[in-house]
C-alpha cells in the first residue's frame, strides 16, 4: 500500500520528490490537510527518501537506512506524538508501553493512527528530550535528522508551553535537521510556528483509492460502495466503519442522531455521561463517534441540494428526508461547525459533560433557527 499511497497522492509526492532532488531540504515543513489523507505516511516516506543510501531516484526499500525506516527504528528519525501526562512530575520516563505498541502498528500500516489513551497534548518534556537528542553528536550517525510531530496542533494545547519550546528550535534549528509538523487542524497552531514552516497542502484521498483499500480488506463490493460514500474521503473513517457491519453502523448513527435532534432529557443525560467516559478513555474513538453525526448531517444536506447522500441503500435515507421536511430551516452547516468545535475544545482538556450539554442545546437552537 506504500506505492499505492504515493500514486494516490501523486501531485504531493511529486513536490516532495522535487525537493529531494534539489538538495535544498528545508529545516521545517508543515504537512496540513483533511484527516485521513495519508499525511503521516507521506512524511515518513519523505524522510526515508532523503536518507536512502542507494542513489536511486526513489527510495530502494533495501538499503540499511530504508530497512530501518520501514520499522521506524532509524537513528535519524525522531517521532513525537501526544502522550498522557505522567502521574508524578519527577517521573522522567514519560513514554508509556502503549507508545511502543502503537509504533509497531504504525510500521506495519502507515494509515494506523497512533492515539494513546488520555493523551491530550504534546508534553513539554517531549520537546526538552528532543532538544538534548538533536544536539547530541554521534560518530556512527549519518544522513539527515528528521523530527516528525504528529497531531502537531496539540503543541498549542493548554498554555502552549510545548509550542513555545519548539518555536525556539525552529528559530535556530540544528544543522542537517528537518522538522515536519503534521496536522489536520492548521488553524490551531500558533502563527509564529506556521510562519517558520514551508507549507505542504495535502488533499483528501480519492474515492477510488478508498474503495480499492476496502476491497483489499475483504469487504463486499456493495458494502465498500456504501462505506466509500459515507467515509467522506477519510481513510480513518473507512477503517473504523469497516470494522463493523453495515447494520451496526446504521443503528449507531440512528441512535446518535435521534438523541442530538430530539429533546429527551434522559437520552441527553445518557449521551453526556457515556461520551464523557469515551473521551477520557479513547479520544480518537470520541472523535469518530461525533464524526458519525457529521456524516449523517452532510448526507441530509446533500439531499437538500438534490445530490446523492450516500445513504440511498440504507434505512437512514428516509430519516434524512423526514428531517429535511420537518426542519426545512435547520442550519445544518452551523450544526456541523458546532460539533467540530466540540472536537476542538476536547483538545483543550476542558470539562466534557458541560461541553456536550452545551452542544446539545446549541443544536436545538440551530434546528429551529
Amino acid at each position: 500500500m506504500v506505492s499505492d499511497l504515493i500514486s494516490a497522492q501523486a501531485s504531493t509526492w511529486g513536490k516532495l520528490f522535487s525537493i529531494s532532488r534539489s538538495k535544498k531540504i528545508g529545516s521545517a515543513y508543515l504537512f496540513s490537510g483533511p484527516a485521513g489523507s495519508g499525511k503521516e505516511g507521506l512524511a515518513l516516506k519523505f524522510a526515508q527518501l532523503i536518507n536512502c543510501k542507494s542513489g536511486f531516484s526513489e527510495f530502494c526499500d533495501g538499503c540499511d537506512s530504508c530497512l530501518k525506516f520501514q520499522t521506524l527504528q532509524h537513528e535519524q528519525l525522531n517521532l513525537i506524538i501526544p502522550l498522557p501526562t505522567p502521574k508524578s512530575s519527577s517521573n522522567t520516563d514519560i513514554i508509556p508501553k502503549e507508545y511502543f505498541e502503537a509504533l509497531n502498528n504504525k510500521s506495519k500500516d502507515l494509515f494506523y493512527k497512533m492515539a494513546l489513551p488520555k493523551a491530550n497534548r504534546i508534553l513539554i518534556q517531549s520537546i526538552r528530550d528532543l532538544k538534548k537528542k538533536l544536539y547530541f553528536k554521534s560518530e556512527k550517525e549519518s544522513g539527515r535528522k528528521f523530527v516528525l510531530i504528529f497531531d502537531a496542533e496539540r503543541l498549542c494545547s493548554g498554555q502552549g508551553e510545548s509550542g513555545n519550546a519548539l518555536l525556539k528550535l525552529l528559530e535556530e534549528p540544528p544543522g542537517e535537521t528537518t522538522f515536519i509538523l503534521v496536522t489536520d487542524h492548521k488553524k490551531m497552531l500558533f502563527e509564529t510556528i506556521i510562519s517558520r514552516c514551508q507549507n505542504i497542502d495535502i488533499p483528501c484521498l480519492n474515492d477510488a483509492y478508498i474503495y480499492d483499500w476496502l476491497i483489499e480488506k475483504q469487504l463486499s463490493e456493495v458494502d465498500a460502495d456504501i462505506l466509500v460514500k459515507i467515509s467522506r474521503s477519510n481513510i480513518h473513517n473507512a477503517r473504523m466503519l469497516s470494522s463493523q457491519s453495515i447494520e451496526d453502523i446504521m443503528n449507531t448513527i440512528e441512535k446518535l442522531t435521534t438523541t442530538v435532534i430530539g429533546k429527551d432529557p434522559q437520552k441527553w443525560r445518557n449521551f453526556t455521561s457515556h461520551y464523557s467516559r469515551v473521551f477520557n478513555s479513547n479520544q480518537l474513538d470520541f472523535d469518530r463517534q461525533l464524526n458519525l453525526i457529521i456524516i449523517w448531517l452532510q448526507g441530509a444536506n446533500k439531499l437538500r441540494q438534490n445530490l446523492v447522500s450516500g445513504f440511498e441503500r440504507t434505512g437512514l435515507h428516509s430519516r434524512m428526508t423526514s428531517f429535511n421536511e420537518k426542519f426545512p430551516n435547520a442550519n445544518i452547516y452551523k450544526i456541523i461547525l458546532c460539533i467540530e468545535e466540540v472536537k476542538s475544545l476536547a483538545r483543550q482538556n476542558l470539562y466534557m459533560p458541560l461541553i456536550l450539554l452545551n452542544m446539545l442545546l446549541d443544536i436545538q437552537e440551530l434546528i429551529y433557527e
